[in-house]
């Protein structure tokens, strides 16, 4: 990221906040009015010559413009950042050859009161603008409830003896599939959410959304990703042949109650060969997951492959963070020092390496304090000294609850994480900030 380059992102960005306030100052045609999205276009050349493609976009709160991040935005940025959050615009991709004429007309089309990101697409193509696209996908945590959704359509069905549809669960694993590949620490947020009514729902698309984060971190092609989160969302599903009160005892299970659980994996196996459109090595994963990478687990006779090591690291971290009749939820952090601990035992190392190098020394989700005393939700990891690349602050430094949560770069802000904090014991949802 060059400083010129930083210079061009902000004056495009300031430009396109006062071309859409200067909307009918001017009559059209007036060289006055072009004169702005003339300077816009320049700054775009120079960002497209930085490399790939040129996205405008908002997330968590947080202004990027290509490669560049505005994480203490102007006044004029700030303001972009609410109108596309105001609209519902996820972001904007600005081709190569966009020309000033093609940011008037989307100046003029983000200026109307009325109308989200649909209109503003609709607006463009109408004004036969090829050269600006509107991202209007829905949100990642819609698409999990979907996914939650079509996991407990799919435990319901074998609850009724039948064969389960794998259409819809599927369309879900290709949607999430695409985000990962693009960026698997997107998903990671996604895992941190708790629904203790679907326990078991809820945690099979946790370990899931985790196997296809792994997957793409270990730079996995697009269909094994696919394949690791059907691994993931449907490592359980033999759990429906398992008495409830077993599943949901607090204690210790009996020798006899162990022998029973332990068939899960291939009753599992046995579900998803019978399932349309789900690959082999998903169901080999399926019946692969409790057997450890020592080979001590069950059953004795199942493969151990790497699609199953990954449902086998997911799994745990899914489980160690959540609570449960039988334990206490552990902070994501504790959680991967568990993982580390069970390496080359019951978890393949490799693949455990590779998870940590996914999440960071404090993972999405980890509820930390800085050195100010503020309390904060990690939101980006970061393999590097600071622990956390991005966090949201929600306490301040006497504890009160923000009213508005503070998106901060601890790589900009210089602070540093010197401690964990419980969730529970501060009431916080985590959730609601990822």
């Amino acid at each position: 990221m060059s400083d010129r380059g930083l210079q061009h992102a902000q004056r495009l960005a300031t430009l396109l906040v006062g071309g859409i306030r200067g909307t009918g100052f001017y009559p059209a045609g007036h060289p006055a009015s072009l004169q702005p999205f003339t300077e816009m276009a320049m700054a775009v050349a120079a960002l497209h010559r930085e490399g790939g493609e040129l996205r405008i976009a908002v997330v968590d709160g947080v202004l990027s413009v290509g490669e560049h991040l505005f994480f203490a935005p102007t006044a004029p940025l700030a303001e972009l950042c609410r109108l596309f959050e105001q609209k519902g615009i996820l972001g904007l991709t600005l081709k190569q050859g966009v020309i000033p004429a093609d940011l008037m007309a989307l100046a003029a089309l983000l200026a109307q009161q009325e109308g989200g990101a649909v209109e503003l697409r609709d607006g463009l193509k109408a004004a036969a603008v090829v050269t600006i696209e509107v991202k209007e996908e829905e949100p990642l945590s819609q698409t999990y409830n979907e996914a939650v959704s079509a996991i407990g359509e799919i435990f319901e069905e074998i609850g009724n003896g039948r064969i389960p549809n794998s259409r819809r669960m599927l369309t879900v694993v290709s949607s999430l599939a695409s985000c990962a590949v693009k960026e698997p620490a997107t998903l990671l947020g996604l895992s941190m959410i708790k629904d203790y009514d679907n326990y078991t729902f809820q945690h099979s698309v946790n370990v899931g959304v985790l196997a296809m984060a792994l997957a793409a971190s270990m730079k996995h092609s697009p269909h094994e990703v696919e394949m690791a989160g059907m691994a993931g969302f449907l490592h359980d599903v033999g759990k429906t042949a398992i008495n409830v009160q077993i599943l949901n005892k607090p204690g210790k299970l009996s020798s006899d109650e162990f022998v029973l659980m332990k068939k899960h994996p291939a009753y599992g196996a046995d579900i998803v060969r019978r399932m349309e459109g789900v690959p082999e090595q998903v169901a080999e994963a399926v019946l692969g997951h409790h057997i450890r990478f020592d080979r001590t687990g069950y059953p004795d006779w199942a493969p151990f492959g790497e699609l199953a090591g990954i449902v086998a690291v997911t799994d745990s971290y899914d489980a160690a963070t959540t609570l449960r009749a039988y334990q206490l939820p552990m902070q994501p952090k504790q959680a991967v020092d568990r993982l580390r601990s069970l390496s080359g035992s019951a978890l393949d190392p490799a693949i455990v390496e590779q998870f940590l190098a996914l999440t960071g020394r404090f993972p999405t989700g980890s509820v930390v304090r800085l050195d100010s005393n503020e309390i904060a939700v990690v939101v980006t990891p970061s393999g590097d000294e600071s622990g956390a690349a991005v966090v949201k602050v929600i306490m301040d430094c006497l504890g009160r609850t923000l009213p508005e949560v503070e998106v901060r770069s601890l790589l900009q802000s210089g602070d540093r994480i010197v401690d964990l904090v419980d969730p529970l014991i501060r009431g916080i949802d985590v959730a609601r900030y990822l």
